[in-house]
């Protein structure tokens, strides 16, 4: 027998009744007829089933087409790890080199160019479209931009504009009611222009603090933004602890201060990212400093002078 039906018990009893179906060559026949037809069923009802399936998902494409809509119905992510630099070539030919430890999220319209930095530093070379401009949020800080190169360093609860060429708009989301990331799978093509706060040019930078409401404009430190471009640490008179802090963006192996008087000892100087060995040894003997290993850190002090 090639299939079996939901036979009553009476109905069961009478079949083995029969006997075998080889006994009946009819029913056999009968058998196999309906063994084809429940096949058909089946196939016809799948091959519907996926017809309707295709047919939403053009649907939904043409109304985001239409509309507007994203090219790809979630965003596209980068990031990098630790040490780790990585540049991105996006759909408009516009360009984002991703610094250490960085995490970003892309979505592209008809209408819109939207960045939202999670975290680190990212360096955008914009191509100019003037129907759509370019975005970036990070933070809650929304910079706009048209044609520029431009750099946003995201670090806590600060966020630090730089403009290397051309212009950008610069508006804290919280005090402006700025557009916010798109949701996944749609994107408002309409969404209100972000009223502009402050304008910055080549040369310049503001430092963000949306959850405080200030704002802060001063000289771009643009050394220090060509120097991670190409994987250097450039320091200028610069506090040591900041040094370290900037040093430890790169590192696994992590450098603390271990006493507040170290803030007025400053460094000057430029290390490869990443070559703890050189850092170190700059250190102890151009800054008469002592390193010690302590709890899995390098641990930085004052050399004592030794006793007569």
């Amino acid at each position: 027998m090639k299939t079996s039906l939901p036979f009553s018990a009476a109905e069961d009893r009478a079949w083995r009744a029969l006997g075998s179906s080889e006994d009946h060559p009819q029913i056999e026949e009968w058998l196999a007829e309906a063994d084809a037809l429940i096949q058909s069923r089946e196939r016809r009802r799948a091959n519907q089933w996926q017809r309707a399936r295709w047919a939403a998902a053009a649907m939904v494409t043409a109304l985001a087409i239409a509309a507007g809509g994203y090219w790809t119905l979630a965003p596209e992510r980068y990031q990098t790890r630790l040490g780790e630099q990585r540049d991105v070539t996006l759909p408009d030919g516009s360009r984002m080199t991703l610094n250490t430890n960085t995490a970003v999220a892309v979505w592209y319209s008809k209408a819109r160019r939207y960045i939202e930095l999670r975290r680190g530093e990212a360096l955008f070379a914009v191509k100019a479209d003037a129907s759509r401009p370019f975005e970036v949020e990070a933070g809650g800080v929304l910079t706009r931009a048209l044609g520029t190169e431009f750099n946003v360093d995201l670090r806590g609860y600060k966020v630090t504009v730089s403009v290397l060429e051309g212009a950008v708009s610069v508006a804290p989301e919280g005090r402006t009611g700025a557009a916010p990331a798109p949701q996944q799978g749609s994107l408002d093509p309409g969404a209100a222009a972000t009223p502009t706060i402050t304008t910055l040019s080549k040369g310049q930078a503001v430092d963000v603090r949306p959850k405080e409401g200030r704002m802060q404009e001063h000289r771009a430190d643009l050394r220090r933004i060509d120097a991670w471009r190409t994987r250097r640490l450039e320091f200028t008179d610069t506090p040591l602890p900041e040094a370290l802090d900037e040093f430890n963006r790169y590192s696994a192996v992590h450098v603390v201060a271990g006493t507040p008087d170290l803030g007025s000892v400053h460094v000057s100087g430029v290390f490869r990212v990443g070559d703890a060995d050189s850092f170190l040894y700059a250190l102890r003997e151009a800054l008469n400093l002592e390193t010690h290993e302590s709890g899995g850190e390098v641990v930085v002090i004052r050399r004592v002078a030794p006793q007569p």
